[in-house]
C-alpha cells in the first residue's frame, strides 16, 4: 500500500501539467480568426482603373496601369492598417444589408460609363457584383461599399465622374 500514493500523486501531477500546457482560445483570438475569413476587392473603372483590397486588418490601394492623374496619391500603391473590429463591423454590415441577395450584374444602356466591380469572399462563399455605370444603375449598397473603402483607405481619393 505504501507505493500506491506516490503513483497516484505522479499521475495527478502529469494530468495537471498536461491541462496547464494545453493551448487556450481566448476572445481576442476568436475575433482574429473571424476577421480572417473575409476579403473584399473593389475595382473602379473609367478614369480610375484602380482597386482596393481589404483583408483582415489591412487595406491596399492598387492604382491601374492607365491612371492619368498627376497627383502622387492616385499613382502610388499604398497600404494602411485598420482596426480588426472596425473591419469586421464593416463586413457584417455589408452582409446584413443584403449583399448576398444582389444580382451579379447591373447593366447600362449608356455608352460612357464608369464601371464598379465589388467582390466579397468568405470561407464559405464568394460573390462578384458588376455595375456597368456607377452613377445611375448601381445599387446603393455597392455605392456605399465604394465610398466606405475609399474613406478607410485614408488618402482622400475622390471618385471623378465626367458624364459623357
Amino acid at each position: 500500500m505504501k507505493y500506491i500514493y506516490p503513483k497516484l500523486l505522479l499521475v495527478c501531477l502529469a494530468l495537471a501539467i498536461y491541462s496547464n500546457n494545453k493551448p487556450r482560445r481566448d476572445k481576442n483570438q476568436s475575433q482574429s480568426v473571424e476577421t480572417n475569413r473575409y476579403s473584399l476587392l473593389v475595382q473602379r473603372g473609367a478614369f480610375h482603373f484602380d482597386s482596393f483590397k481589404i483583408t483582415k486588418n489591412k487595406i491596399s490601394h492598387i492604382p491601374g496601369i492607365s491612371s492619368n492623374f498627376e497627383t502622387t496619391t492616385y499613382n502610388e500603391n499604398s497600404q494602411s492598417f485598420l482596426d480588426s473590429l472596425q473591419t469586421l463591423g464593416f463586413f457584417k454590415k455589408i452582409e446584413a444589408n443584403g449583399f448576398w441577395n444582389l444580382e451579379t450584374h447591373y447593366g447600362s444602356e449608356k455608352s460612357c460609363t464608369s464601371q464598379l466591380i465589388v467582390t466579397l469572399t468568405t470561407n464559405e462563399k464568394s460573390k462578384t457584383v458588376i455595375c456597368d455605370d456607377y452613377q445611375t444603375d448601381c445599387p446603393k449598397l455597392i455605392k456605399y461599399i465604394e465610398q466606405k473603402v475609399v474613406e478607410l483607405e485614408g488618402n482622400d481619393l475622390k471618385r471623378i465622374y465626367l458624364p459623357g
